[in-house]
């Protein structure tokens, strides 16, 4: 038993003091050997390395011999040699009473305590614990901190009690309102203190509108440093100023509009000219433009400012603004939908122009807001965006039907739809401004013309894949894209090393802002379907018709009807069921097939978006060399595709040297086509001029 064993050495070791040694013997008695470490008398000559104390409670030194451990393996008592240790001096503490020693067992609670030594110069005793209890109690005073080592609450309240005569803010109400925070002082300030500062202590102080202003405190705010001990400085802090205006007067009321800030304030201050107070507070809780504080952590995160962005002169894009951030709640979207000022945009370039609207692309200075992970609900800034800026002619004055518009395209959830950013307004014209996702890639007719020889099969079935996919989610919700051409299938990149995905843009905006008049017909002849041409409504099943357009494209390397002027004989043409003649020599005829049924003159004839794009990836994961789960129908349609790749290939380099040309009056940019339909719309029958039915 180890009782017995420290009974029989009580005779070999002394503290020189009677109560001392009883109070060791009676806690080696009720040692056991499952409490492994021994309390013990500790010669103050084994301490080495002992860290001045300076005053303080608490210090640190090597035990020479160390504690004595019970060794399970050996079965037997050991010292463990140079054992670092925390030492708590008790200062005045010469004079051992009963209420001493009940003081020391306080001590001794659920730390790791090795035993009590004695300073050998001021006799005062010494507890002595493993280092651990360093780390987590006070340096100065001992107490247990409330977080790691750094916050002792006592210890800085006295600081700031004997600091009070240091400073005035020349009023007894703000002295005493100061005084009364910062005895309320507690970590989650992480040791920042509330205070008072002179108003010349603020430098480069940039007034802005709300009754704000930003600003650099020289001296910055008071915090403690749990590394280096004491009270320091953040010189130099960033600061966000808040004018109490009409605060000469100290009241109640004031000061309670103060306390409600005292969270994300570092002090008060007093303009010396107006005599006004003001509210110095983080700025990383404000918003810099209005002055508002931030509603959220979303908003403090990605200095969003809901106030500013629904703070409009109309109170409709106000709205529309509330709207989509309200549906950005429910849907997590990787983008947020903001309005963007237009000094924003930086090196704005024209690169294209139609009769409704002109396009540019700019650099976003601030950059697209959009979430990191697709699993994490957390944004960042990407700074410097390129962005296409789509400004709709006349939209200033057309404000509903602008708004309209928007919402058609708000599209975040849908893939391969050119993405929505946010709106704008130009300052000159007042036209608003749709802002895009920029395609590097430009639109089909560019990437065509870049990527001939590399134009094979699968690439061409890829882009059909993202086009059907986007196609069939716009379908899905039950929207009608109404301008589905070439022009508007536009290519990006994900990153600069990934490839050209295919994207659909311009959705809603195929006509111009203040055309109301639904028998007005847009586009470009060859992508329109006959019945629309007929003046009747846009339908899906009109995009099907432009789709299967689309298809001959990647078929051929051609725009259709490239060799024909575009004008009322070739709309009379299609009506009656001319399409582009097509060699089957390029083309299998499974490919062939659900093209024509795509165009079929009789809209009830053509397949939905759904089952077009199971076809498009069924050829698709046929030619894909890592599509695991082939069937033999995808070997059969791979064969199919193999047989005419060689002519396909010799097509494409046909036009890409030159040996295909395109009308002059060819025109595949989007105008206003009425006036070559009246003849189709005053009558049912037409004769068919110039083509051959395939």
């Amino acid at each position: 038993m180890p009782n017995k064993l420290f009974k029989n050495n009580f005779i070999n070791w002394t503290s020189g003091n009677e109560k001392i040694d009883d109070f060791i013997q009676k806690k080696q008695l009720k040692i056991s050997i499952e409490s492994y470490i021994i309390f013990e008398w500790i010669p103050y000559n084994e301490f080495i390395e002992i860290k001045e104390t300076e005053g303080n409670c608490l210090t640190t030194a090597t035990w020479e011999k160390g504690p004595l451990i019970y060794d399970t393996l050996k079965k037997e008592w050991v010292k463990t040699s140079y054992k670092k240790v925390c030492l708590r001096y008790l200062y005045n503490s010469q004079n051992v009473t009963n209420e001493f020693i009940d003081k020391v067992e306080s001590y001794l609670t659920d730390e790791k305590y090795y035993g009590v030594s004695q300073n050998s110069n001021t006799r005062d005793y010494i507890l002595v614990f493993n280092n651990e209890y360093f780390d987590y109690h006070c340096e100065k005073c001992g107490n247990k901190c409330m977080k790691y080592r750094i916050w002792c609450e006592p210890c800085q309240i006295n600081y700031l009690k004997n600091n009070f005569i240091n400073w005035t803010s020349g009023n007894k109400k703000i002295d005493e309102f100061i005084q009364k925070m910062q005895l309320k002082i507690n970590s989650t300030r992480k040791g920042e203190t509330f205070e008072w500062i002179p108003y010349n202590e603020f430098i480069n102080i940039n007034e802005m509108k709300g009754g704000i202003a930003i600003a650099i405190w020289e001296d910055g705010p008071l915090y403690y440093s749990n590394i280096k001990g004491k009270y320091k400085r953040k010189l130099n802090k960033k600061v966000l100023l808040k004018y109490l205006y009409n605060s000469q007067n100290i009241n109640d009321t004031l000061l309670s509009k103060v306390a409600a800030s005292i969270m994300e304030s570092y002090g008060i201050s007093q303009n010396p000219n107006t005599k006004e107070f003001i509210l110095v507070l983080r700025p990383k809780n404000y918003c810099e433009n209005c002055g508002k504080k931030y509603n959220n952590k979303f908003e403090i995160d990605n200095k969003n400012c809901m106030s500013c962005q629904t703070n409009h002169e109309n109170k409709k894009i106000s709205d529309l603004i509330q709207e989509m951030r309200l549906d950005l709640d429910h849907s997590k979207s990787n983008t947020i939908f903001e309005w963007i000022p237009y000094d924003q945009f930086d090196d704005i370039r024209e690169i294209g122009k139609g009769g409704f609207s002109t396009v540019y692309s700019a650099i976003w200075k601030d950059g697209l807001l959009c979430r990191l992970y697709e699993t994490i609900y957390r944004y960042e800034r990407n700074p410097n965006t390129k962005v296409a800026l789509k400004c709709l002619h006349g939209s200033q004055n057309l404000i509903n039907e602008f708004i309209d518009k928007v919402k058609t395209y708000s599209n975040r959830k849908v893939n391969n739809i050119i993405k929505l950013y946010g709106i704008s307004q130009d300052p000159d014209t007042k036209d608003y401004i749709i802002v895009l996702e920029y395609a590097e890639g430009g639109n089909f007719s560019n990437y065509l013309n870049k990527n001939y020889e590399r134009f094979d099969w699968f690439n061409g079935l890829k882009i059909l894949t993202n086009v059907i996919g986007g196609l069939s989610k716009i379908h899905q919700k039950q929207i009608v894209h109404c301008y589905f051409h070439m022009g508007n299938i536009l290519f990006t990149k994900l990153s600069y090393f990934s490839d050209y995905k295919a994207c659909i843009s311009d959705m809603g905006l195929y006509r111009k802002i203040d055309d109301i008049n639904e028998t007005k017909i847009y586009g470009v002849i060859p992508f329109v379907a006959p019945e629309v041409l007929k003046e009747k409504s846009y339908t899906r099943e009109a995009d099907i018709f432009s789709f299967g357009m689309i298809m001959y494209v990647v078929a051929t390397g051609r725009r259709p009807f490239d060799n024909c002027a575009h004008d009322e004989v070739l709309i009379l043409n299609i009506y009656n069921g001319i399409r582009p003649e097509i060699n089957n020599q390029i083309a299998p005829k499974c490919y062939i097939d659900l093209m024509k049924k795509c165009w079929d003159g009789n809209p009830d004839n053509r397949p939905n978006s759904i089952e077009i794009k199971e076809m498009i990836e069924l050829f698709y994961n046929s030619l894909d060399q890592d599509f695991k789960k082939k069937e033999q129908q995808h070997y059969e349609i791979e064969e199919q595709f193999k047989e005419t790749q060689e002519s396909r290939k010799e097509s494409l380099l046909s036009i890409k040297n030159g040996k295909s040309t395109t009308h002059a009056q060819a025109i595949y940019t989007s105008r206003l086509l009425n006036p070559f339909t009246k003849n189709i719309s005053n009558s049912s029958t037409v004769e068919i001029t110039d083509f051959k039915i395939l």
